[in-house]
């Protein structure tokens, strides 16, 4: 088996094909198909070696793949599509994501050429090649390679760019400047550098595009899209843990630069969508189905009042401009989002776009389990203690006789509701400061001693649950003393007559009148279930979230921490999706519940 130190030196498709060469200690060549935005199919042809079977090419090819997937960050960046076994040797096929993002030995770029000149790394690159400079290399061994020095200046290593349409070689800052070959709508760049690849005889590169000019010490182009290159022997100062030496490496070095062709997919559905809509303009004609549309009853109606309909139309905009049109960044869950594709232009995720979804079960850096643990006890909380505190506080207010104390305690009930959970968290520092803080007070006041809540996960939850009801227990009132006022009178009359009390009539008559609004706050409550107040932790729990997060954090906190890492973006997505889903279910749930229960549900 090849060494654990080597499993990690996969690094990127081409460097497999390498890899596959060394392994095998045969000669190969390799042919990349690349697509559209990166991807595409490698086809290795490997001589046979005395001794080696399939099953070693298999094991190889794990090895080697476990390599890329270390080193990428994505565990499926390739995949062996075939293996066949000839009589001269094997034919591997292997399809690989976007080569871009597959680091290793090297650096490759897959871009808009204008974007490439927009970039002075980039310039700088196709420059110091043109001079014969190549840039320290890190091979997958820790080795050191250092290709300046010798090489710089040198001829036998420099390449200009050389343009398809007239053959000619042309100067680097012609071929840099504005409105160039490289400035072009539909110019896209392929640069390529790989070191020390003794075994691979060439490879060949095909795009989806014209190829315009290319740049490289030994290429040559096959057809329009389609170029072969050789390798070049660079002389480089190899470093490694033991000594350091000169020596000549093999090396693949240059760019393509093409113009992208047509998107034959897009253009198929263009051209489709526009045949659907045709034969269906005609079809309406033909059968006067315009025609009954035109006279049916809802055309009559909408053309009376079609004013009202017109005053509709700013908020109608509003909601898909707020609303809808937002909605469509949830595909972010499905892809491996990166900032300089932007949403739609990600690649598409593992297990057809769901591999974030199950990484939120199975991977452990994730803790899915614990964030939906927190989140759900909280809710539930929540949910108990501030309804029941609503419907009791409610029902107090109810019994309230002198109008002017009534309406004072509710002011004041109302009140928490309209302050800033910022202030909030002011108060509660009052009450749970270690040093001074009231509550230690008490407790020393009574021989205890002060405890540092701070950094105590295990308090959290009551004191989330607690400031939380404080906050909105008045303002949760108002929708029962509404409900109350609906109930009629005259049956608490009659119940006074019958003898019942203040307990009977609570039980009989005001609980049951209050069922159509209660119904329809469980369903809401229940939506909640899965939902987190993320503005309240965030500001009570702040810089001590770490200390306290086996109890506090919750999928909106680890969702706001994602913001500035971009490797966390489609995780967070998938998260907030799932959460959305799961409450949508459980509304959807407790209303057909509360229905069967014969109360009010919301539709």
């Amino acid at each position: 088996m090849m060494p654990r130190k080597k499993r990690f030196s996969a690094l990127i498709v081409l460097v497999t094909l390498c890899l596959c060469v060394l392994c095998l200690s045969g000669c190969a060549t390799a042919q990349a198909e690349i697509g559209r935005d990166g991807s595409g199919t490698i086809t290795l042809a490997i001589d046979k070696s005395d001794g080696t079977t399939e099953q070693d090419v298999r094991e190889r090819m794990n090895d080697i793949f476990e390599g890329v997937s270390e080193m990428s960050g994505d565990e499926y960046r390739l995949k062996l599509k075939s293996l066949k076994e000839r009589a001269d040797g094997f034919v591997v096929k292997i399809s690989f994501k976007r080569i871009q993002y597959t680091k290793g030995l090297g650096d490759f770029d897959y871009m808009k050429s204008r974007d490439f000149l927009a970039e002075e790394n980039k310039i700088a690159q196709v420059t110091n090649w043109a001079r014969g400079r190549f840039k320290r290399y890190q091979s997958y061994s820790g080795d050191l390679y250092i290709f300046d020095g010798e090489t710089l200046g040198n001829p036998q290593y420099a390449f200009r760019p050389t343009l398809v349409s007239t053959g000619e070689t042309v100067s680097t800052d012609d071929f840099l400047a504005s409105g160039g070959v490289m400035d072009r709508k539909k110019g896209q760049i392929f640069s390529f550098f790989m070191a020390d690849f003794a075994g691979l005889q060439s490879i060949t590169f095909s795009f989806a595009g014209k190829i315009t000019a290319y740049g490289s010490k030994n290429i040559e182009q096959v057809d329009k899209n389609t170029v072969r290159v050789y390798p070049t022997n660079i002389s480089a100062v190899v470093t490694t843990l033991e000594s350091a030496e000169r020596k000549d490496v093999s090396c693949f070095a240059g760019y393509v630069v093409f113009d992208m062709g047509m998107n034959k997919i897009l253009l198929g559905c263009l051209i489709g969508g526009g045949a659907l809509l045709g034969g269906f303009v005609i079809y309406g004609f033909v059968s006067g189905l315009f025609k009954r549309i035109h006279r049916s009853r809802k055309a009559r109606l909408l053309r009376k009042n079609y004013s009202l309909y017109l005053m509709m139309l700013p908020a109608i905009a509003l909601l898909i401009l707020f609303s809808y049109l937002p909605m469509g960044g949830v595909v972010m869950a499905f892809k491996n989002f990166r900032i300089n594709d932007g949403i739609y232009g990600s690649e598409w995720a593992a297990f057809g776009g769901f591999k974030n979804f199950v990484d939120l079960f199975v991977n452990p850096a994730s803790d899915f389990l614990k964030l939906a643990k927190n989140t759900v006890i909280l809710a539930v909380l929540k949910f108990i203690f501030g309804f029941v505190c609503s419907i009791g506080l409610a029902i107090l207010f109810s019994y309230l006789a002198n109008g002017i104390f009534k309406k004072t305690v509710q002011t004041i009930s109302y009140f928490p509701y309209f302050i800033s959970w910022v202030v909030v968290y002011n108060i509660a520092y009052l009450f749970l400061a270690s040093d001074g803080g009231i509550f230690n007070r008490i407790i020393e006041r009574f021989g205890g001693t002060g405890i540092t809540w701070y950094s105590s996960p295990q308090y959290w939850r009551s004191i989330l649950t607690i400031s939380s009801i404080w906050k909105t227990v008045g303002y949760s009132t108002i929708v029962y003393l509404a409900g109350m006022t609906a109930i009629d009178p005259g049956l608490y009359e009659a119940a006074k007559i019958d003898g019942a009390g203040r307990c009977k009539q609570l039980w009989h008559i005001t609980l049951p009148g209050l069922f159509p609004v209660i119904g329809i706050q469980i369903i809401f409550s229940l939506g909640n279930l899965v939902k987190d107040d993320f503005d309240q932790i965030y500001t009570m729990v702040g810089g001590n979230n770490a200390a306290l997060s086996e109890t506090t954090d919750v999928i909106g906190t680890i969702v706001f921490k994602s913001i500035g890492s971009v490797s966390a973006y489609s995780s967070a997505a998938a998260m907030s999706l799932l959460q959305s889903t799961v409450a949508l279910v459980i509304v959807l749930f407790s209303n057909k519940l509360i229905k069967k229960l014969n109360m009010e549900g919301i539709f």
